[in-house]
């Protein structure tokens, strides 16, 4: 991990990202630690268990789009995504999802890159709920939808387009994989013109697990559940955020927290520091600012935008934390362990092992044998 370019991209990045939001906040330093001292956190604390609920719901969508290849309840799920999540807030690059797939495949036997199929899946299907919720809400806000960062000002909706299209080349690339033979053999012919002699079996490995995890995408009902999933967690989420911010004695109407909610996590998915320190702060305090200045003053503000900023990104960021390094510790695990698992590379469940110096015989276009409903 210390020696992945990846890694050290990502320190760069929240480095630069959270000296620079301290470096715009020195001076309300003073003003800040005075609305931490007013914020009521008795109020901020109860947004957790609204929170939690969400990642219930989050989990319950997983688990549908698990449905094809194995059978599991959400309740044996729910540890994972916090594993995953926890992974993601103290290491940069999206780590966290090897984290959650490598768990996932030693609790439940599954391959590896199987479930990194349909974590992929699983995370798309936050940009297919997010961008449309921000493009609402930004035509709604109309001119309020801007606010400047470094020097330039951002809009909502240009944002929106931009992103939406980004979300829709990736769906639109996962769902001829997992219904174009064509593309899944055209694939193959790849490997087998450009992967070294000795590492094509295995590469073809990978492959095959990973279409495997995207059979999700062939069942209508499985998507449609998937999709309120997606849509009820993310609502929990913001409700989160709206509860905060009164905590804070930030009073802007509900719809602002949607777009937050859409703007930050789209932001952090994008330039992937750890826990999205840095982004998260300059986007949801921007986006007070411009919304509040024209009821409340620029200046008065501020100080409370950036106090919020920071205490709700802790309110995300440390329970998980502490909680996922509990319950690696109650399923025998060490961090490192699930580093070192979640980059290596893995052979798809129910691969025979082939004798040392041997070739592996993998078949190239086998008929996946799902766990549950089967899926056509």
């Amino acid at each position: 991990m210390l020696k992945s370019r990846g890694f050290w991209i990502g320190i760069g990045l929240t480095a630069l990202l959270a000296g620079w939001f301290v470096w715009r906040n020195w001076d309300k330093f003073p003003d800040m630690k005075r609305a931490f001292t007013e914020a009521d956190w008795r109020l901020a604390l109860l947004s957790l268990p609204i929170y939690f609920a969400g990642l219930f719901v989050r989990t319950v969508r997983w688990q549908y789009l698990l449905r094809p290849v194995k059978k599991v309840s959400p309740l044996r799920l729910y540890p994972v995504v916090i594993i995953g999540l926890m992974a993601n807030n103290v290491l940069p690059a999206r780590a966290g999802e090897l984290a959650r797939a490598y768990v996932l495949g030693q609790r439940e036997k599954i391959s590896k890159t199987t479930a990194m199929g349909t974590i992929a899946v699983d995370r798309l299907f936050d940009g297919v709920t997010l961008i449309p919720m921000m493009l609402i809400v930004a035509a709604i806000a109309g001119d309020k939808a801007n606010f400047p960062v470094f020097g330039h000002d951002l809009n909502f909706a240009g944002l929106g387009i931009v992103m939406a299209a980004l979300f829709g080349v990736a769906l639109g690339v996962l769902f001829y994989l997992a219904f174009s033979d064509r593309g899944r053999r055209l694939l193959h012919r790849m490997v087998h013109r450009f992967a070294p002699a000795r590492l094509k079996p295995h590469v073809e490995s990978l492959l095959h697990s990973f279409f495997e995890g995207l059979h999700a995408l062939r069942s209508p009902i499985d998507l449609g559940i998937a999709w309120l999933m997606s849509l009820v967690s993310w609502l929990l989420e913001a409700t989160m955020y709206y509860v905060v911010a009164r905590a804070f004695g930030i009073h802007e109407g509900f719809y602002v927290f949607l777009l937050i909610t859409a703007a930050a996590n789209l932001a952090i998915a994008i330039v992937a520091t750890q826990g999205g320190i840095g982004a998260f702060e300059l986007v949801v305090s921007k986006t007070v600012i411009a919304f509040a200045a024209a009821t409340v003053g620029a200046d008065s503000i501020q100080k409370d935008a950036a106090a919020y900023a920071i205490g709700l990104h802790a309110l995300l960021l440390l329970p998980i934390v502490a909680i996922g390094l509990a319950l690696l510790w109650s399923m025998d695990m060490s961090f490192g362990e699930v580093l070192r698992g979640g980059r290596a590379a893995d052979e798809p469940t129910g691969a025979e092992s082939a004798p040392d110096g041997a070739p592996m015989r993998v078949p190239v276009h086998p008929r996946p044998v799902a766990e549950g409903p089967a899926r056509k």
